[in-house]
Order: C-alpha cells, then sequence, then structure tokens
C-alpha cells in the first residue's frame, strides 16, 4: 500500500507541472473568444455597464500602477493589456526647407489591429503641449480644436500628407494616440518635430553689360524703315518660396520713345504689340523675351514671341515673365528693346524711355 501511494503522487505532480508550464503561455481561448487577461483575486466583475460607463475589472490586481525608467515601462494588470499599442513619434519634416505654411506629416499604426482608430495631436512652440494645442483635421489637413479618430488607411496609410494653414516661422510638434472602441485610448507617443520658414522673396536686375544700377540699355541709331535691337539684354532673376509663385512686370514711362527736342513740344515713337519687320508698321518700340532658364519660368504674352515681334512697352504695369504658379529659386527671365523709325520721323539724339520692372510672390 505505501509504494502504491508514492506512485500516485508522482503522477499527479507530473500533470499539475504540465498544466502550469502550458497556463504561462496561452490564454483561454475557443473559436469565438479569447481571453486577455485572466488572475486570481478576492472577487471582480467580467463587464458592469450603464448607459455611459462600461467596466471590466479584476479585484486585487494592479491596475495603473507601472513600474518605469527612462529606456521601459512595465504595465501590469488587465487595464493595459485592452490597451491598443501606442504609435511611434510621427514623421514631420519641412522638405527644402522651404514651407512656410504647412509642413509633411505621416504616422505609424504600431501594428494595431484594423479597427483601431488614431488622432494626431499638434502643438506650436510647445513641446510639453501645456499650450496651443489642436488635433489634425482629416477632411482637411488643417488644425482644429476637438480629436479627430480615424483609421490607419484615412490617415493616408502611413504616406506622407500635408499639413495645411499653418504659421510661417513656427515650430510644430506632433505625436499621435490609438483607441480600439468606445473607451480604449492609449497614451500619447513619443513626440517629433518641425518648423516653418518665413516667406522670402529677392529680384535682381543686370544687364549684359552692366551688373548693378543704374542701368543704360542703347538701342542704337535708327534708320527708317529698319529694326534696330538693343546691344544690351536685360535680366531679371527671381527667388522666392511662395505657394503660387513669383510674377515679374515692366512698364514704361513715355508709352514709346520720346524726345524733348524733337519739333516743338517733343515726338514719340509709339510702344505698341507689333511684328516691326511688317511692311506696314512703319515705325515703332517695344521689347522681346528672349530667354528663361531656372525652370519653371516662362515669358508670358506679348513678350513671349520670335523674330521682330514686339509687346507694347506703356505706363500700364504688365506680366512679362513668372514661374508658373511654383515656388522658385534662381529663375531667369531676359528681354531686348527693339525699335524702328520712318522716313518723316523727326531727327534728334535724346529719344528715352524709363522702364520699370517689378516682381512680386503670390503667396
Amino acid at each position: 500500500m505505501k509504494i502504491k501511494h508514492i506512485s500516485i503522487y508522482i503522477v499527479i505532480f507530473f500533470i499539475v507541472n504540465y498544466l502550469l508550464i502550458n497556463q504561462a503561455f496561452a490564454g483561454p481561448s475557443s473559436g469565438t473568444y479569447e481571453l486577455k487577461d485572466y488572475g486570481f483575486g478576492s472577487g471582480g466583475t467580467v463587464n458592469s455597464t450603464s448607459a455611459t460607463y462600461s467596466l471590466q475589472g479584476i479585484s486585487g490586481q494592479v491596475e495603473s500602477a507601472s513600474l518605469s525608467s527612462s529606456t521601459y515601462m512595465m504595465l501590469p494588470g488587465l487595464t493595459y493589456t485592452l490597451e491598443p499599442n501606442t504609435p511611434p513619434a510621427p514623421t514631420i519634416t519641412n522638405p527644402s526647407n522651404s514651407y512656410y505654411n504647412k509642413l509633411n506629416i505621416s504616422i505609424n499604426n504600431a501594428s494595431n489591429s484594423t479597427d483601431t482608430t488614431f488622432a494626431i495631436q499638434i502643438a506650436s512652440n510647445s513641446a510639453d503641449f501645456s499650450q496651443n494645442v489642436f488635433y489634425v483635421q482629416s477632411s482637411s489637413n488643417t488644425l482644429g480644436a476637438t480629436p479627430d479618430w480615424q483609421t490607419y488607411t484615412t490617415w493616408n496609410s502611413g504616406s506622407t500628407f500635408t499639413l495645411v494653414g499653418l504659421s510661417a516661422g513656427t515650430t510644430y510638434y506632433a505625436r499621435v494616440a490609438a483607441k480600439r472602441g468606445t473607451f480604449q485610448q492609449g497614451r500619447w507617443g513619443a513626440i517629433a518635430s518641425a518648423t516653418t520658414v518665413n516667406p522670402s522673396f529677392t529680384l535682381s536686375v543686370r544687364t549684359t553689360s552692366q551688373p548693378s544700377p543704374p542701368f543704360s540699355v542703347f538701342i542704337g541709331q535708327l534708320n527708317a524703315g529698319t529694326v534696330t535691337t538693343s546691344s544690351d539684354q536685360v535680366t531679371t532673376t527671381i527667388t522666392t518660396n511662395a505657394n503660387s509663385g513669383g510674377l515679374i512686370y515692366l512698364y514704361g514711362t513715355n508709352t514709346g520713345l520720346k524726345s524733348p527736342t524733337a519739333i516743338a513740344g517733343g515726338y514719340t515713337i509709339p510702344s505698341a504689340n507689333n511684328d516691326l519687320s511688317s511692311g506696314g508698321i512703319l515705325e515703332g518700340y517695344g521689347a522681346r523675351g528672349t530667354s528663361t532658364s531656372g525652370a519653371p519660368m516662362e515669358l508670358l504674352s506679348p513678350y513671349n514671341q520670335s523674330g521682330d515681334i514686339v509687346g507694347i512697352v506703356d505706363t500700364t504695369k504688365r506680366e512679362f515673365a513668372d514661374s508658373s504658379s511654383s515656388p522658385v529659386t534662381g529663375g531667369q527671365a531676359s528681354f531686348q528693346l527693339k525699335a524702328k523709325s520712318k522716313t518723316t520721323t523727326p531727327p534728334a539724339g535724346d529719344y528715352t524711355d524709363t522702364i520699370t520692372i517689378v516682381a512680386t510672390g503670390s503667396f
């Protein structure tokens, strides 16, 4: 009898030990459920609910405290088991350091399930999110006052999208939180930041022979019936980070080449949109665009013609060239002046015009 009792004891110990080992690695489950967390306590509740709350808990377990250091955090208990994975810091950038009112951003779903939703929190000039706190709105990619919980797919599935409507010269801090179900919002994740720059615009002008003002463009001696082209070419250069690019304008003072001494009261060789090489045009004056460089610069009508076709230079400010509605760095546009006299044009050595060049950015 004594030997038989010992044998039974050994078998029971083996079975208990086997069960304990398996319990350490798997939770109770079936084809339709899985128990995420379980433990031994003095009691608890499976699911207490009302119209405004839902509670799951086990008494006797730690549900909110955690052990942590600068490099790890241990989160025990049922509450943390049910939380979604905390998203890492989003990627927020200012490409080429050129955006003044927008930034690019993308998020990581941290291997959460497809039913998890995410909110993106933004703070301007506040690294600790103590002030100026907003949330990205998925419908417009702007900032709003309330969290906008959307799926990873709605937030562009990890691809970059552009956050717009921002302030210039401002640092924006971003972090993401995940939520699964009605009451299971996780903690805000790590923080990333990027800074918008200030709007900028520069314009420079030079001629072929003169790198700095004052500029004087000599057309030359006019012979009746012959088109004369200025030896100097005028080159304008713009650089701007304006979202809709830059525009270059030109206008004159005299609506033509004017001589204050020719005949009594002066005489003006008129400016108009003309083909000066045409026999029907006896005299005239204007500007013709010659070249552009630094894409996406382009010449605009009526200055984008060829040959001796010129655009009018009068007192109206007219668009001469632009950067095709895009930011540009070192975009250049050049033009020459052309004139033609007729046999009855009064001779004089002081036919002149003053041309003003203006440029602006479309911010």
